[in-house]
């Protein structure tokens, strides 16, 4: 399931998890550091004891009921997916395909770029189906904004909002209520904001560097100058021709 951030995915998620008979096995991809972090995750979940090699966590994973699958519920739900190691994306992959024993239903939630992880997995693995979470319209905005700010209105701002931020629903909303990261309206406006920021930063910078780079030339001359001076000259002798008398 793909989704731009804010979106509705855990929303759906959240939905998928209240509607399920049992709870799923449900991990987050931002802690899964390896295959073997998984696994231990996913047997403390399931309430097994985490113990022996992986292969046999594995193997006791197996023999839990398997639930769900009828309702169309999936078994393992991972969120920000996208942000996986490829050994971790390997391993549920394994499992859907029955690797260890039998077939896992396993629901991948993430951003646009684990497609393309997906894709640059060597041997690409087969995806049963992807789902692309759709832009908002305007009756998911009205919806939104009655269920978040009762009372306000939208009116003709609502397709100019949804032109600019309908794949991004939390600027969209932010934007509605006149939120402080998003001003009425103008993206534009916005990053020329930010970019007279940047720039007036660079050159103040740039000042206080040249001023120290003077200062410290000044500095040196003046040393130099002290050094010159302090050097005491030397004597120089003639030499006096004998008297002749």
């Amino acid at each position: 399931m793909i989704g731009a951030p804010g979106q509705g995915k855990s929303t759906v998620i959240e939905a998928l998890v209240l509607a399920s008979t049992v709870n799923p096995l449900l991990l987050h991809g931002e802690l899964l550091s390896d295959r073997t972090d998984t696994i231990l995750r996913l047997i403390g979940l399931a309430g097994l004891r985490p113990e022996g090699t992986d292969l046999e966590m594995l193997a006791r994973l197996q023999n839990k009921h398997q639930v769900g699958i009828e309702e169309g519920i999936p078994e393992i739900i991972v969120d920000d997916s996208h942000r996986l190691p490829d050994d971790v994306i390997r391993l549920f992959q394994e499992l859907s395909a029955g690797a260890y024993g039998r077939r896992w239903t396993v629901l991948l939630v993430g951003e646009d770029t684990l497609i393309t992880k997906l894709q640059a997995l060597k041997p690409k693995p087969t995806l049963s189906s992807i789902v692309l979470l759709p832009r908002w319209d305007q009756y998911d905005f009205e919806e939104a904004c009655s269920a978040l700010h009762p009372g306000l209105e939208i009116g003709a701002r609502a397709p100019q909002l949804l032109q600019q931020f309908a794949m991004h629903p939390r600027q969209l909303l932010r934007a509605a209520s006149g939120g402080e990261r998003v001003q009425d309206g103008d993206v534009e406006a916005v990053h020329q904001q930010q970019l007279s920021v940047s720039q007036s930063g660079t050159l103040s910078v740039a000042i206080g560097l040249g001023i120290v780079i003077v200062v410290s030339v000044a500095i040196f001359v003046f040393m130099q100058m002290d050094k010159h001076h302090g050097i005491p000259s030397k004597s120089t002798m003639i030499p006096l021709a004998p008297n002749k008398q």
